[in-house]
């Protein structure tokens, strides 16, 4: 049996920039095994952090973004806003 430790284990992501300052190779993915499994990131310049959605967050997301493509088909816009004179 493989030995498990119960510190985070943390690993840097080649060639991803941070979602908020745009640092290049300064984004980490932590995986956390107790006291429950959870993963997420970090950038090691400014501290930001966020959390890998899970499959129903992902799976909304997904729908939304059909029935917008859907409804651009059968509207024939793009969602475009005009503004009033």
């Amino acid at each position: 049996m493989r030995y498990q430790s119960e510190r985070p284990k943390r690993r840097f992501l080649a060639g991803v920039r941070c979602p908020k300052c745009q640092a290049l190779d300064a984004v980490v993915q932590v995986n956390i095994f107790t006291p429950e499994a959870d993963e997420y990131i970090e950038c090691t310049q400014c501290d930001h952090s966020e959390r890998r959605p899970d499959a129903d967050e992902i799976s909304a997301k997904n729908n939304l973004e059909d029935q917008l493509a859907r409804d651009i088909v059968t509207t024939g816009t793009s969602g475009t806003v005009k503004f009033k004179p």
